[in-house]
This record gives structure tokens, C-alpha cells and sequence, in this order.
């Protein structure tokens, strides 16, 4: 359902899919000069799968970027990892990028 939204086209080849996927990716841009990156993800995530969230976490860790992974136990995509995932956002801005 997002293909369109995201500028795929749906009728493209795969390998045009996989590259525009790669291309908006964060995780290919992971260096050690990534800004410092808060993720919040939902532990029952059924749109993204978590496992993303904790590729990109490795990827961080392995980079040497200032990043923390938050995972809200029995959220969704949902209200149930936003709301605490601003808190947690708005924690993250003042101790890591106020400073």
C-alpha cells in the first residue's frame, strides 16, 4: 500500500524497487558521522518488523554512531509506541543534542 506513496512504481522491475528501497533506507547512510538517532519501535509491530529496528541499531553500534534503540513491549504501529516514543524523544533531544 505504500509503494505508490513512496514513489515506487508498481509496475517497475524489481531491481528498480530494490534500488529506490536502498536509496530511501537510512541504514545506507549509517557512517560514524551519523547524527545521533533515537528509534522507537513497537515490539508488535505488524506493518514494520522489529527486526529493522534492531538492524539499524547494529549497523549504528558497528559504525560507532551515538544512537539508542527503544523498544515499547506489546506496542504496534500504533498510539501505543507513539505517545510514549515522543516522551522518549523529547528526553533524547535535551541529553544528546541540547547539550
Amino acid at each position: 500500500m505504500f509503494i505508490p506513496a513512496v514513489g515506487f512504481d508498481p509496475k517497475g522491475s524489481k531491481g528498480d524497487i530494490e534500488a529506490l528501497a536502498k536509496k530511501l533506507s537510512p541504514i545506507t547512510y549509517v557512517t560514524a558521522k551519523f547524527p545521533p538517532a533515537l528509534i522507537v519501535h513497537g515490539s508488535d509491530d505488524k506493518l514494520v518488523p522489529l527486526q529493522q529496528a534492531k538492524d539499524l541499531d547494529q549497523a549504528l553500534e558497528k559504525a560507532g554512531a551515538p544512537h539508542k534503540l527503544e523498544v515499547i513491549s506489546g506496542a504496534g504501529h500504533d498510539d501505543k509506541t507513539f505517545v510514549p516514543g515522543v516522551a522518549k524523544a523529547v528526553q533524547w533531544f535535551k541529553d544528546k543534542l541540547l547539550k
